[in-house]
C-alpha cells in the first residue's frame, strides 16, 4: 500500500498526528517504496462497481483507443486507474508478476439464455440510462482496493468520486491542458439522474437500438414473451 493510502487508514491522536508516525521519516529507495504496495494479487478480483459519466467526445476517444490497444473499455479504465493511483512503474511490475491482471474475467459477461414458454416467442428490447445532453453513463467493475484508493484521493482534494474519476479519464485521453479551458466539446448538461447514476440510485432509462446498447456499459435488456 502506498504510504499516502496507508496514512489515511491510521487513526490520529488528539494532536492530529498519526499514531505510530515517525517524527523524521527515513528516505527510502524506490524498491522499498514499491514493497509498501504489499501483496497486490487482490487486484485480479474486479468486484467493486464504479459508476460515473463522460462527455460523448471523451467516451468516443476512450472506446477508440481501447479498440486500438485490443482492450475492452473496462480493461482500459482499470489500467488508467491503476497507473493513476500507483504509478507506471508499479503498474508494469504488477503486470509482470500477474499477466492479465486487469483483463476481463471470462465469466463476467456470461448470460444464460432462457428457453421460451410453450407457444411463446422472445422479444428483447434494449435500454440505456437517460442522464442528459452530452452525458454518457459508464459502469465499470474494478478491484475493491482501487475503488477505495480512488475514494481516498477524491476525499483528499475535496471533490466527489465521480467527478474525480471523470477528470482522470479526460486528462488521460485529452491531456491536462483540456481541463482548465473546458472547451465546448466537453460541455455537458447532466440531468439530476446523472448524479443518481453515480451514487447507485435508480435512474430513468430510454429505449435504444441494439447497437447503442452494445456501446453502453450501463444498458440493460428487457425481455417479453409474446404469443407466436
Amino acid at each position: 500500500m502506498w504510504s499516502f493510502f496507508r496514512r489515511q487508514q491510521i487513526p490520529s491522536d488528539a494532536s492530529g498526528r498519526s499514531k505510530g508516525a515517525a517524527v523524521r521519516p527515513r528516505l527510502l529507495k524506490f524498491g522499498q517504496i514499491l514493497d509498501g504496495m504489499g501483496d497486490f494479487s487482490d487486484l485480479k478480483h474486479h468486484d467493486a462497481a464504479l459508476k460515473f459519466w463522460l462527455p460523448e467526445a471523451v467516451d468516443g476517444a476512450l472506446k477508440e483507443i481501447s479498440k486500438r490497444n485490443g482492450d475492452s473499455l473496462s480493461e482500459a479504465l482499470r489500467q488508467f486507474f491503476a497507473v493513476h493511483c500507483y504509478g507506471l512503474y508499479a503498474f508494469q511490475v504488477m503486470n509482470d508478476d500477474f499477466p492479465g491482471l486487469f483483463k476481463d474475467s471470462s465469466t463476467l459477461f456470461s448470460r444464460r439464455s432462457d428457453d421460451p414458454p410453450p407457444g411463446k416467442k422472445r422479444i428483447d428490447t434494449y435500454w440505456v440510462p437517460e442522464l442528459g445532453k452530452n452525458t454518457v453513463p459508464v459502469k465499470v467493475w474494478i478491484p475493491d482496493r482501487i475503488r477505495k484508493d480512488i475514494q481516498t484521493l477524491a476525499d483528499h482534494v475535496g471533490i466527489k468520486t465521480s467527478q474525480y474519476v471523470r477528470e482522470i479519464v479526460i486528462s488521460r485521453m485529452l491531456g491536462h491542458g483540456m481541463l482548465p479551458k473546458r472547451p465546448e466539446m466537453l460541455d455537458a448538461v447532466p440531468l439530476p439522474s446523472a448524479e443518481d447514476w453515480c451514487n447507485g440510485r435508480e435512474v430513468p432509462f430510454r429505449e435504444a437500438t441494439k447497437d447503442v446498447y452494445l456501446q453502453s456499459t450501463g444498458g440493460e435488456i428487457r425481455t417479453l414473451w409474446v404469443d407466436q
